[in-house]
């Protein structure tokens, strides 16, 4: 019977003997994610609402609601450009008005915790500059370089090590600079904190990122609501888990994507009892999540496909009012005592209630599907049964689903590979980078429709953090004496070691090894040493340093 696509983890079939327990965590993939009491909640109205429904098992033709397809694509503003460069587009969403305003609120932190210390002349409070929007754009893209280039510490990209060095990390920034800027990096002030708000210290951030994705483009008909997780493991008061993602335990993020371009429309961060989301008490906390997500692209004729912890045949209902038609995955106890035949492996039955249709399926397990545009048949698949080796037929419903669901997963999936996040005690700081990652991925979907051409996404982010820093990236300032460039004839000509000369400051004037402090075959140590090569102009330790300095290529 039916496969699964490996990458897809919505797409529903049992049937892979294999695979038979783990995909029927798809059925439950929210349950122990969501509140006992919003669980109980719906279950109670739904009870209610099902003695005014009439299930029936009757011709079952649902109305489709016109779609102008002629609207379909970019907003105004990316429209006008001409052969836009990735950074052309990245800054569509990380624009400068953001990028000043991460300057204004890092510098104003960095001085906030410190403001009754005084810090000694050596400490690293002490060698605080201002930062700047230029800065902070390279910071960016260090961070984004990062993920191509993983370590597993910080402090190893600036390591001098020939087996890891990376020479790159330490033209962009100094050690101590980049954790500095790390340190302080800040979005809000926290002078104006807002103690019932969960979401305060990267507030300003969200709801810019999401004003502005809101306007990229003007989606296709078909559009699908799912959860994604962000890896986080520390006390955080509205942390959740999920015990079918790869990544249990984060911060979820309930998404609607355009199921045909995968471009991310919007997006809420989920809090609990506090999320930012129009709450109708007749609906319920998840379908409340769907109509606030859904607001900008109701009445339009648009098809919505959400899993079973937003499905409900009261949402499904209020969508029809509103002209948009839904699919999805049902839990048994959310279509109140609905009467259904038992069946065999690959029998389907049916039956509806004025616009809304609800389809079980027999596959290794029974599958609910509730629906307001499918009818209640079978069709082909492009798959084949593995023994007779005949079509593979599935109901329509079930088909488009596994089609349309699949993209926030898939957005995940590539973000995967090239993420910018790293173990941090911060959260915010945390989910500032995955927001940038996001707004990454949604400037290289628009990069490719744009220029209707393929590019891989790996290949777009280095094109990214080139264009950054080329455009952004300042000179690093170099402190303490300029190394003296090698000198080509230090292994072939005749050299003797002399006292550096007396200044007129001092009698004894002393200067550093240039051995002990550029070493790479024993630890670096700074020496001073009252002698020196003329010839080489470098100061050198008479025992030891001296000889190799004159002897060996790499000292």
């Amino acid at each position: 019977m039916a496969t699964c696509t490996p990458n897809d983890p919505h797409e529903i079939q049992m049937d892979s003997e294999s695979e038979g327990d783990s995909t029927m965590e798809i059925y439950a993939v929210s349950s122990s994610d969501m509140d006992s009491s919003e669980s109980d909640d719906e279950t109670e109205s739904s009870k209610q609402q099902s003695t005014n429904r009439i299930w029936k098992k009757t011709a079952c033709k649902p109305h489709l609601f016109s779609f102008d397809e002629t609207n379909i694509g970019f907003s105004p503003k990316i429209d006008a450009m001409k052969d836009p460069t990735p950074l052309d587009v990245f800054q569509l969403l990380f624009d400068e008005k953001m990028i000043d305003l991460i300057v204004e609120e890092t510098n104003k932190y960095q001085v906030f915790p410190n403001k009754n210390a005084t810090p000694s002349t050596d400490s690293h409070q002490a060698k605080w500059t201002e930062t700047n929007h230029s800065e902070i754009y390279t910071f960016l893209a260090t961070v984004m370089l990062m993920s191509v280039t993983k370590k597993n510490k910080i402090l190893d990209y600036w390591s001098t090590d020939p087996l890891i060095s990376t020479p790159m990390f330490s033209q962009l920034f100094s050690r101590d600079r980049f954790l500095m800027l790390l340190k302080y990096l800040h979005f809000n002030d926290e002078l104006t904190k807002i103690d019932d708000d969960k979401l305060y210290k990267v507030k300003p951030i969200i709801d810019d990122l999401r004003t502005k994705f809101k306007s990229l483009v003007i989606p296709n008909k078909n559009l699908c609501i799912d959860e994604s997780l962000i890896l986080w493991k520390g006390r955080l008061g509205f942390k959740q888990y999920i015990p079918s993602k790869r990544r249990r335990f984060g911060i979820k993020v309930l998404m609607i994507c355009d199921c045909q371009t995968g471009i991310v429309l919007d997006f809420i961060v989920y809090t609990g009892s506090s999320t930012d989301i129009d709450l109708d008490q007749s609906l319920g906390k998840s379908s409340s999540i769907v109509m606030t997500l859904m607001k900008p692209y109701l009445s339009k004729g648009h098809s919505l496909f959400v899993d079973n912890w937003y499905t409900t045949p009261r949402l499904f209902e209020k969508l029809y009012e509103l002209k948009t038609g839904a699919c999805g995955t049902v839990r048994r106890n959310r279509i109140g005592s609905v009467k259904l035949d038992k069946l065999t492996k690959g029998d389907f039955d049916y039956t509806n209630s004025h616009n809304l249709m609800v389809l079980k399926w027999q596959d290794k397990r029974e599958v609910f599907m509730l629906c307001t545009i499918h009818r209640p048949r079978m069709i082909q698949t492009r798959k084949s049964d593995w023994k007779t080796q005949k079509i593979v037929e599935k109901p329509e419903c079930i088909v488009h689903y596994n089609k349309n669901m699949g993209s926030v997963d898939k957005t995940d999936m590539q973000l995967s590979f090239v993420e910018c996040l790293r173990k941090t005690i911060k959260w915010y700081k945390k989910f500032f980078f995955h927001l940038l990652d996001l707004s990454t991925f949604n400037a290289y979907m628009l990069f490719k429709m744009k220029h209707k051409k393929s590019i891989h996404f790996g290949d777009f982010r280095c094109e990214l953090i080139r264009q950054l820093i080329e455009r952004y990236s300042q000179p690093k300032p170099i402190g303490g004496r300029p190394v003296t460039s090698d000198n080509p004839v230090r292994l072939t000509g005749r050299h003797f070691p002399s006292l550096v000369p007396a200044t007129t400051t001092q009698k004894c004037p002393r200067r550093d090894c240039i051995v002990c402090s550029h070493t790479s075959r024993r630890e670096k140590k700074r020496k001073k040493t009252r002698y020196q090569c003329d010839i080489c102009d470098v100061g050198l330790c008479v025992i030891d340093c001296f000889g190799d300095y004159h002897t060996l290529k790499h000292f």
